[in-house]
């Protein structure tokens, strides 16, 4: 389902870098930024090159739009459509702590039609998240793992059953930024592994993704090219993919940051 697979890919994005630290943090610094913010509006676009060589914007593909609060905690993060309407929201529920217990998926008609719950240790760490589907049963249950300097070191992923059917391994340059990423499935097989390259902004600038799925292991590299504002944020990012000597446009995403 298109909504599940948008928010794993952010929830993905707010693991690598909230878990860089066994404390807590606010969900701003959570989601990479670098200063106080208030909005982020986010457009992603088809990118093309046209005749001339000249890099363009394409349809609108996606929009998203996400709201802090002034103690850095997320309140809402509304998925629009195209035209601007409202496909769904994601709105959220902290403890005493500041701490994100439970974000609530609902529709334009503000039914809840999904659940994720996040447990933590007496040390304000993440251990443990769970979805629930519309009638509340379980889809998938998630445990996290930390290495000795409380980054993320693993995520396993639970079937209803309770079952691991895949288990991603994280490891990471002496900077802290991610290095590689290593997928292993229900029988213990390596499905893939990422590799990564970063900018002095700690961006992923180069993705190396070595699929193991079929007898000969194929390989698949993406490009990220970045633009910042004067606080370091990035406001526009465009994805390449690389085709043997070519080096294709694929997205270019925009974001329009409001501050404190």
């Amino acid at each position: 389902m298109k909504i599940r697979n948008i928010l794993s890919a952010v929830m993905f994005m707010s693991i690598f870098t909230a878990m860089s630290a066994q404390n807590v943090t606010s969900e701003v610094k959570q989601d990479g930024f670098q200063s106080s913010v208030k909005s982020v509006y986010s457009t992603m676009y088809e990118a093309y090159y046209n005749d001339n060589d000249d890099l363009l914007r394409g349809d609108i593909l996606e929009r998203l739009q996400t709201e802090y609060n002034s103690k850095g905690q997320r309140k809402n993060m509304i998925y629009l459509s195209t035209e601007e309407d409202i496909m769904f929201r994601s709105r959220y529920k902290h403890d005493g702590f500041g701490i994100t217990t439970l974000e609530q998926i609902v529709d334009n008609e503000e039914h809840v039609i999904g659940r994720t719950y996040f447990i933590y240790d007496e040390n304000f760490v993440l251990t443990e998240s769970y979805v629930e589907d519309a009638e509340r049963q379980m889809e998938n249950r998630i445990l996290y793992k930390y290495d000795g300097q409380g980054r993320l070191s693993q995520r396993s992923f639970n079937d209803p059953k309770n079952e691991i059917y895949k288990r991603e391994v994280y490891n990471y340059n002496f900077d802290g930024t991610i290095l590689k990423t290593v997928t292993y499935g229900r029988d213990g097989h390596k499905m893939n592994e990422i590799r990564y390259e970063n900018d002095d902004h700690k961006q992923v600038t180069s993705q190396t993704l070595y699929d193991y799925s079929e007898p000969e292991t194929e390989c698949f590299i993406t490009l990220y090219r970045y633009q910042y504002d004067n606080r370091n944020n990035w406001i526009q990012k465009t994805e390449y993919q690389v085709n043997g000597e070519r080096i294709d446009p694929v997205y270019i995403t925009e974001r329009e940051i409001v501050y404190f």
